[in-house]
């Protein structure tokens, strides 16, 4: 991969090619001594012409014998010159030309040959020890040159494996700082853009819920821009398919090519694997044709299994401070639900968590009775009020029934197409639907519902936070259940349901104490079966007991929500009628007494004939406290007994 490589001040520069200078200084010495030669040529031909005699002349001049002695030497100095400048065979070839020269014109113009031939040896001995060691000389100056040119290689190698080792370094280092991958991933193209100083670098992460590819690049115009490339196109689209590298050595002649990258004419992409799963790529652009290589190939892919590496770190981390973050959500939202016993408060406080734990345009908590599910509290709707008290049947034609029967969450990310009840308000606008069991120990006792208008809004992750926050609040609705149920025990009597003879007083006193204070009309009633010890005595308590449920369910409702109704004991009942004169409360009873006496009371045992006895007493000047007013209906009901029973008596002052 091309980069260029910047020299500190004081930083070694390359050695300078040996090869290529020597190229550049002989070609000129290269001519001058052709031009030596060519001269010494003439000279050696006019040594030859000391054999014949038309010369003799000249061979007799005292000049003669110093041009011979220098042209010998100059022979043999241009001999070496050339072993050394040129080549050792020039050289070679050089001292073969003195020789054949030289020796032939010792024998032939010196009568006494011996002196010449031996200053002639001397002269080629001393040569060839010259040659040998220009010779050595020039070996090991190759070898010189050959090492400086491995070391230049090695130290080009290193400074490249140090820029390698240092991104990996880095990689490594920003993976282990890096709050998100966002972050990660700015802070790694810069790094390399940095370091090897492409022409184009860029990292790909693939977005799968949005169908596209996410580019951070770096650009000689700038760095840190982000592009999306949408999945299955170009060259980035071929290796997100395939998850192998792709060189493209002319991107002119790839038609699948996006020029995004102006000036770019060649291209090495490679995937950002998880396994077998493509998360990304890593892209280089270069201006020049063919820029890459295998090395570079695997030097990308190196850097993209530490990029990979340092990814998935960091989605570790983000997801390890998400399921924190959400865990302290769930927390303070169950906390939140759990600290009130009140079963209407609860749901309200449902409803309201709800939303920090998963967003919703409306919600709603239903829970399960006998063959179906009621709304029981609803938030986001335009009117809640509307929705509050809707059941489904279960089972039906309904989400509700997948959720209760599958006991799991059920998404539908287009609701209208999946159930008619959605294209009906109050829940038309609907598109997204997520519905979560509420489930205690082994028993489903309802579901969350969270609604959206957008649609396939919802996900497993969705469901995964609504199912965990769903486990806290349907114990803290059964615990409110069970608190309603032990308060209702404590102040009702479990064989009639009407409130017991404690919580009647105190309901009794605080409203006969409202009436008194600003002068309002209040009646008491008191009610006794007739002859009840003989239904006990003759059809057994079990049947007695359905009797009394039967007459204090008459009783009920007889009267209105406002009036204050609760067993006194035994088989006798009472009851406080706010706001209720004497003839109202006379006309009240006599009704009643008429009801029951018509209409036998079925039991196991066949229907039964029962009647009732019944006193009445109003609120009047002179009594002064509840025991009084109740002593007064009491004895207006022993005068009723006493007078025949069925019948009501009025208490009279």
């Amino acid at each position: 991969m091309e980069r260029v490589t910047e020299t500190e001040p004081g930083e070694d520069t390359p050695l300078p090619n040996t090869m290529r200078e020597a190229r550049q200084t002989t070609r000129p010495n290269r001519y001058a001594i052709i031009t030596v030669f060519l001269v010494m040529t003439v000279f050696a031909a006019g040594d030859l012409l000391e054999i014949i005699p038309y010369f003799a002349p000249l061979v007799a001049s005292p000049l003669f014998p110093f041009f011979h002695e220098t042209h010998a030497l100059l022979a043999l100095m241009v001999a070496l010159y050339a072993a050394h400048k040129l080549s050792p065979a020039l050289g070679w070839a050089a001292m073969a030309w003195f020789i054949a020269v030289h020796i032939p014109y010792a024998y032939l113009v010196f009568p006494n040959h011996l002196p010449e031939l031996v200053r002639l040896a001397a002269l080629i001995v001393a040569a060839i020890f010259g040659i040998r060691i220009i010779v050595a000389r020039s070996r090991l100056e190759a070898q010189l040159n050959e090492l400086a040119a491995d070391l230049e290689v090695q130290r080009t190698a290193a400074f490249q494996r140090a820029d390698e080792l240092t991104i990996l370094n880095s990689i490594a280092t920003i993976g282990v700082e890096a709050t998100s991958v966002d972050t990660l991933i700015e802070n790694a193209v810069q790094l390399i853009g940095n370091t090897l100083h492409p022409d184009y670098f860029g990292v790909g992460l693939v977005d799968e819920a949005a169908g596209v590819l996410l580019v951070y690049r770096s650009t000689p115009t700038g760095r840190g821009e982000r592009l999306t490339v949408p999945l299955g196109e170009g060259v980035a689209g071929r290796i997100v398919a395939t998850g192998k590298p792709w060189q493209v050595p002319d991107v002119s002649r790839e038609p699948a090519y996006l020029a995004m990258n102006p000036g770019a004419q060649s291209e090495l992409c490679v995937p950002l694997k998880i396994g077998e799963r493509v998360i990304g790529l890593i892209t280089v652009g270069s201006r020049r044709l063919n820029a890459f290589g295998e090395a570079d190939e695997r030097l990308m892919t190196t850097f993209a299994d530490q990029l990979v590496t340092a990814i998935e770190k960091a989605h570790l981390f983000q997801l390890e401070q998400r399921r924190a973050q959400e865990a302290e959500t769930l927390r303070q939202a169950g906390a939140i639900v759990a600290a009130t016993l009140r079963q209407d408060e609860a749901i309200e406080r449902i409803l309201q968590q709800l939303e920090r734990v998963v967003p919703y345009d409306s919600a709603s908590v239903q829970l399960l009775g006998d063959g179906y599910l009621e709304i029981v509290g609803g938030r986001g709707w335009a009117d809640p009020a509307a929705v509050v008290g809707i059941r489904f049947p279960i089972p039906g034609d309904n989400p509700n029934t997948v959720v209760i029967q599958q006991r799991k969450p059920y998404i539908l990310g287009n609701a209208p197409t999946a159930h008619t009840a959605f294209h009906q308000d109050p829940h038309s606008h609907i598109r997204s639907f997520l519905g979560v069991p509420l489930i205690v120990g082994d028993q489903v006792i309802g579901m969350l519902s969270v609604d959206n208008t957008q649609p396939n809004y919802y996900t497993s992750e969705h469901a995964r936070l609504v199912t965990a926050f769903a486990d806290q609040v349907a114990i803290a609705i059964q615990n409110a259940r069970l608190f309603s149920q032990v308060q209702r025990l404590a102040i009702t009597d479990e064989l009639t349901g009407l409130y017991n003879y404690r919580h009647f007083f105190e309901l009794a006193k605080n409203e006969f104490d409202r009436a008194r204070r600003f002068g309002r009309p209040l009646s008491a009633v008191l009610l006794d079966l007739d002859h009840f010890k003989q239904v006990n005595d003759t059809y057994g308590h079990a049947i007695g007991n359905q009797v009394l449920r039967v007459v204090a369910e008459r009783f009920r409702y007889s009267l209105r929500e406002i009036d204050i109704l609760g067993r006194y004991g035994g088989e006798e009942f009472a009851a406080l009628l706010p706001e209720t004169d004497l003839d109202g409360a006379r006309n009240v009873t006599e009704r009643l007494r008429r009801y029951v006496a018509d209409h036998p009371v079925d039991t196991d045992r066949g229907p039964l004939a029962i009647t009732i006895s019944l006193g009445v007493a109003t609120l009047d000047k002179g009594c002064t406290d509840l025991d009084m007013l109740l002593e007064h209906a009491d004895r207006a009901l022993y005068a009723a007994k006493q007078a025949g029973r069925n019948r009501v008596c009025v208490w009279q002052s």
